[in-house]
Formats: structure tokens, sequence, C-alpha cells
């Protein structure tokens, strides 16, 4: 063997300081041997100068810290000329830039307006900001393209008019929203999310997601009691969503319970307890957050089995207008797009009430049973919803194809997201419905998939990971087809509905960065079914049986219709191990949705 082989190129035994801090991989800049990679790219400095661990020795080349290890801690902290936001938490690891030590908040005035509390970032933060306001504004494109539709946080107007202030470099708060928005934005860029050409041929350079929400993490306060920012609230709100497109499920709840926290400290549940200089560009940003993270919490609610923060009732925030982009509005469309997104909301003020009455019945803790009542209320629901839908604007019920124009396709946005959550709606209420039978389920199932066939593609991409749980309630309604008694017609109803939702997940699994391969499974799944019919002689024509509805013709050429009769045919149950590996691309343990 040959003593002289090429020696592996390792990342640094010890992260530098910016890395440290960020969680970030940490390698040796090809241009500048002392300074590592990501510290080249954002122009600070690199430095060591945080304690090393017990027992370790000096890295060559380290330079070293001074022995006090929080030289800024009984310093008067510099005064900040940014616009006052929530405290931020301590650093995991202390170090010696006086802007990253907690504050006394019993010495700061609150703000007028956010009547929070103020921190500087600190100047590596600073200098990234500056650095990449220009990737920053690519990456708000991207928002505005395939979130904006469906999750419209921002007055695009005014925040186009803040980052050109830079006030993202020094206002703490801002700039957590700002890089939260970043990070959802470039992980959607990664999984094909964009519909314009223009903006999809210009994403080179931009950093990872992982290192926007690093610097959004950061940036967040540690004491939620005085958090009293908008912007930090809609950090908390964005980090829920960037980490629901990364599947990072615990995390989001996470995030999704701290925002939730927040709201209920402020009361900010009620418009009377927002702060009254708020002009009406800032009233409308605010509705829009709260009715978009209300939507989110039911939405986890139905997926994860979780609990709904607040529900509707207590809700006294009015529903957005769409007064600061009304300029951008497609005038040939008539009605303004917020008219479908508030529709939206309405279709989860019903689902809310749907899941409740459906885990009212499923609980042993319910003392008050309502099951006589649960198919009728079930009906008058869905006649509700039909009604709603009937008076809505024929724009809003349009699948239009994708254009690359914003102002058109936010309206095809509307429509694809009504669909799905329609969808979603009829699937809890197939749950209350008692006695369901297999051709009922499948039926759902068939009108669900349909749906979604006639989806733009360029709609259900953007929408990204969230549609594919969505995917993942169809598969708990076909799991419990096939965990009951089938017969060969059902079998083979089944099998094409499997085959149906193979070819819908694999035209989304192809661009997510999350893909677990789920569409080639349920092909798998398909082909064992066929070899399991085949090996018990279980086929289709059995005992002499007619397929239900056959035509039939005589020899006078004369063509009739067979009345569709009960099947017959043989029923037999599929072995447990047969179901073993039946599982999604993201896991949903629900364990509701028994039907």
């Amino acid at each position: 063997m040959s003593s002289t082989r090429p020696r592996r190129l390792l990342r640094n035994s010890r992260a530098c300081d910016f890395c440290h801090k960020r969680r970030i991989k940490c390698q040796s800049s090809t241009l500048n041997p002392t300074c590592c990679q990501n510290c080249t790219d954002f122009a600070v400095q690199c430095t060591y100068s945080r304690p090393l661990r017990r027992g370790t020795a000096t890295s060559p080349g380290v330079v070293e810290s001074s022995p006090q290890r929080h030289p800024a801690r009984h310093a008067p902290p510099p005064a900040s000329s940014t616009q006052p936001s929530a405290v931020t938490r301590d650093p995991r690891e202390p170090g010696p830039v006086a802007g990253h030590e907690r504050l006394n908040s019993q010495e700061q005035a609150p703000s007028a307006v956010q009547q929070g509390y103020t921190e500087p970032l600190s100047p590596a933060w600073q200098s990234f900001a500056r650095t990449a306001t220009s990737v920053v504004q690519r990456l708000v494109c991207v928002y505005h393209e395939t979130v904006y539709p469906i999750f419209p946080f921002f007055d695009p107007a005014r925040l186009e008019a803040r980052l050109d202030e830079l006030e993202h470099g020094r206002n703490r708060a801002f700039f957590c929203s700002v890089m939260a928005a970043c990070a959802l934005s470039s992980a959607r860029l990664r999984d094909g999310a964009l519909v314009s050409p223009v903006l999809a041929s210009s994403d080179a350079g931009i950093p990872s997601p992982e290192m926007f929400f690093a610097a959004a993490e950061e940036a967040l306060p540690g004491n939620i009691l005085q958090c009293r920012d908008f912007d930090h609230l809609r950090g908390f709100a964005l980090l829920s969503l960037a980490s629901l497109q990364d599947a990072k499920i615990r995390q989001m709840k996470m995030y999704i319970g701290q925002y939730f926290t927040i709201l209920a400290i402020n009361e900010w549940h009620n418009e009377v307890s927002w702060p009254e200089q708020l002009h009406a560009s800032e009233r409308e940003e605010w509705r829009r957050l709260y009715w978009s993270m209300y939507t989110l919490d039911v939405y986890s609610s139905v997926i994860w089995d979780g609990w709904i923060h607040y529900g509707e009732s207590p809700s006294r925030v009015e529903y957005p207008t769409g007064r600061f982009d009304a300029e951008s509005q497609d005038l040939e469309q008539g009605d303004h797009w917020i008219v479908g997104w508030n529709f939206t909301t309405d279709l989860y003020r019903v689902l809310e009430h749907s899941l409740g009455r459906l885990r009212s019945r499923s609980s042993r803790f319910n003392l008050v049973s309502d099951l006589a009542g649960t198919d009728s209320v079930s009906l008058t629901s869905q006649h509700r919803v039909s009604h709603l839908y009937d008076s809505l604007p024929v724009v809003f019920k349009q699948l239009q194809p994708a254009t690359g124009d914003a102002g058109r396709d936010i309206y095809g946005f509307q429509s694809a997201n009504i669909k799905a959550t329609m969808a979603l709606l009829r699937m809890v209420d197939l749950s209350l419905e008692a006695g369901v039978d297999v051709d009922t389920k499948c039926s759902v199932v068939h009108d669900v998939l349909t749906t979604f066939h006639q989806v733009p593609k360029p709609y259900l991409r953007a929408i990204s990971t969230p549609l594919i749980y969505h995917i993942g309630g169809i598969g708990i309604i076909l799991g419990s087809v096939m965990e009951g008694a089938l017969s060969a017609s059902s079998c083979r109803r089944v099998k094409e509905l499997l085959l149906s939702m193979a070819d819908l997940l694999e035209s989304l699994e192809a661009f997510l960065y999350q893909s677990a391969g789920a569409g080639q499974r349920l092909r798998d799944l398909v082909v064992r079914l066929e070899q399991y019919m085949e090996n018990n002689r279980i086929s289709q024509n059995q005992n002499g049986n007619n397929p239900t509805g056959a035509v039939f013709q005589d020899a006078a050429g004369h063509t009739w219709v067979e009345p569709q009769v009960p099947d017959l045919s043989p029923q037999f149950q599929l072995p447990d191990e047969f179901l073993q590996d039946w599982t999604w691309p993201f896991a949903v343990p629900n364990t509701y949705l028994s039907f």
C-alpha cells in the first residue's frame, strides 16, 4: 500500500465563534487559510474567543480571548437607535459582544406602537444583513410567489421599503421575521415550488435554509412575557411554517405553541388590545397573520391529532379586506383574491366544529352524548358548505393554469387551496357518519384524488409539503378499507385508487427535499395485492356473478345494461403482515380518524 495517498480534507476540529453559535459546519477557506469559509462569505472576523472545554488544549493558530469572560456583563448596554422590539434570549455560549447580553427590562422605555423592548443585533448578524440584502430581496420575491397567496403575512410595498432602508440590519424583531421568511422561501426554492421561470433562473448563490433559520432563531426573544413586537410574533409563525416544510413536526408544534402563548399573554385575539397607533396597512397585516395561523392551527390539529389553541369563538378579529394590495389586483378577475382567501378561513371554522364533534363522540370522557344527531349534524354542515360554495364568485371555482403572472396566479392559488380544504373537510365529515361502507369510502377517496389531479401541478408544488399531509389523510381512509372485509370488486377498486394516489405522490415527490418514495411503495403494494389474489384464486367473476352494471347485446344487435345488484362474491380478509409496511411520506399518527 502506498504511503503517499492524498490526505482527506476534514472540517475544523473546533468551530469558530460564528459557526459554533449558528450550529453550522465550519470549514477552512480555500482563499484565506486563516479564516473559515462562512466568515469569508459574510465578511466577518473569524475568531475563537469562547473558552475551551476543561482538559482541552489551545488549537494552533487560535487567538485566545481575554480572561474576563463577560466584559460587558456589568457595563451599561449600548443605546440602540432601532425600533424597540422584544428581549432576546441569553446566548448558549457567552461572547465578548455587549449586544448579546440580556438587558434589564426595567431600565427600558416601551415604544408607543409596539410597546416592546430592544436589543441590538450582534456585529456578525449586522454585517450579514448588510451583505445579504440582495439575496434577501430575491428570496422575498420567492416568498411573494409561493407563500404569500396562502400566508400573506407582509404588506409587499411596506416590506420592500423597510428592506431598502436596511431596517433588518438594525431592528432585531424585523430581522427575525425577515430571516424566517427567507428560510421558508429558500426551502421552497430548493423543493421546486417556483412558477415564474425568471425567479427559477436566479437561485444561484443563495445560502441554505438552515443558515437563515439559525439567524431567525438567534434573534428570537428570550422572555416571551415581554414580547410585544408584531415582527417577533410573525417570526414565530414563519419559523413554524419553515419547520413544517422540512417535516420537523415537533419543532413546528413548539413554534406554534409559542406563537399562541404570546397571543394569549397580550390578549391579541381581540382587536381592542391591539396598539392604537396602528395604521391601516399594519392592521391588515395583523388580521392576515391572525387568521392564517388559525387555519394552520386547525390544520395541524386535524393531521396530528392535537388540540386547537384558539378556536373561533373567542376571536374578536375582523377578516382582512385586501386593502394594501388592491393596486396589484387583476381587475379582469373582478372580485379581490382575498374573497377566496376568506372563504377558506370559513371552511376551517366549519372544520373546527366538525372536529370538535368527532372528538366528543370518540372520547370516553364525554358526559353529554350526541350520537343520535351526529349524522344530521354532519349533513347540515355539508349543506352549509355547499351553500357558501355556491355563492362564491366563479373565479374561485375555476382551476386556471399557472401563468407566472403573480396577479393572475394568486386566484389559482385560492382555487387550489379551497379544493384541498374542502377535501379535508369531507374526510372529517366522513368519519362522523355512522356505518360507512366500503363503496362510500372509496367514492370519497376517488372524488378527492380526482380533485387533486385536476389542480395544475405548479400550484401543488408551490403549496408543497402541507399538501402531502392532505394525501396522508386519504391513506388513512384506504388503510381502513384494506383492514376490513374485501370482495374481489372492492379490491380491484382499491388497487385503482392506490395507483392514482401513487401518480399524484410521484408528481410531487420529484421536487420535495424530504421525499420518501411513498409513490413507489404504493405501486409495490399493488403488485403484492395482485399476487395475493392470484395465489388465492380470487377473481372478479367468481361463482358466475356478472360484473355490476355490465352491458349485454343480443343477436339482433340490441344492447341493454344489467341492473346493479349487490356484490355477492366471497369476502376475504388480508393478513395482518400484509399491511405492516403501510407507510406514507411522513408519519401521520392520527388516532381519531377511525372509520
